[in-house]
């Protein structure tokens, strides 16, 4: 069962984000997982006007995958340059598979060139050299922008060397304790777990505790209680819950 729940506690963070991509700055988004980072990217990218260039991939740590992603995802949106240059005809995912490495950074490299984009790149952990030498050719291509999502400095690997700059970095902090608690009701109620009798005051009180501030182990551990193999009775069995919940977000 998905729990959706609408974002709460974090509105510095999305304007933040937001500011940059209206003016295409680049921005470094760090913070452990289940903090925010996808929900706000994918939740701003939906507000976005149609026609936006705003590019979303998630981050693969082989280079020939990222590139097929992110070529892929420049063909999907339209990208003019990149459509002429490619040729793919009808069968454009019949074209990508049958492409190199070499030569889809050339393409893409020249196709950003004449036609910038701004890429959002989501859960990088530990680029290699490979990866930082194509990805730094596009950060320095006038017009283009590089949005980088992961859970610390040392998960970029040697992306570190282009994200290097404090001032281009978000860092997302755990909830306070009254958006703590908000954000439990929201996915308990979404969750059904008000509507069954159970004992939700004892549940919350471990689940703020364990989560300390982080939203994604809230809603994550309000999804498990809705199953019964966690429930006995009135009562949430929430250390094999609180187990299984963490294994989300290792």
């Amino acid at each position: 069962m998905d729990v959706d729940v609408p974002l709460i506690g974090l509105v510095n963070e999305r304007r933040r984000l937001i500011e940059a991509l209206r003016r295409r700055d680049s921005l470094l988004m760090l913070g452990p997982r289940g903090s925010g980072k996808t929900k706000i990217i994918r939740c701003t990218m939906r507000d976005l006007p149609s026609g936006n260039d705003v590019i979303y991939v998630e981050y693969s740590s082989t280079l020939h995958d990222l590139l097929m992603t992110l070529t892929g995802a420049l063909l999907k949106s339209g990208h003019r340059d990149l459509r002429r240059r490619a040729a793919a005809g009808a069968d454009p995912e019949g074209w990508l598979l049958r492409q190199t490495s070499v030569h889809l950074k050339g393409i893409l490299w020249s196709s950003l060139e004449a036609e910038p984009r701004t890429i959002i790149l989501d859960g990088i952990d530990g680029a290699s050299h490979p990866t930082y030498r194509f990805l730094q050719r596009i950060y320095f291509t006038r017009g283009m922008a590089v949005f980088a999502a992961a859970r610390d400095a040392l998960a970029l690997g040697a992306l570190g060397r282009l994200f290097w700059d404090p001032r281009r970095a978000l860092q997302f902090r755990p909830l306070s304790q009254p958006d703590a608690h908000q954000l439990f009701e929201l996915a308990a109620d979404r969750a059904g777990l008000r509507a069954r009798d159970l004992n939700l005051e004892d549940f919350r009180e471990k689940v703020l505790d364990a989560a300390a501030g982080n939203p994604g182990q809230i809603i994550e551990m309000c999804r498990l209680a809705a199953q019964p193999q966690y429930v006995t009775g009135r009562y949430i069995k929430f250390a094999p819950l609180r187990i299984d919940a963490l294994m989300k977000f290792m």
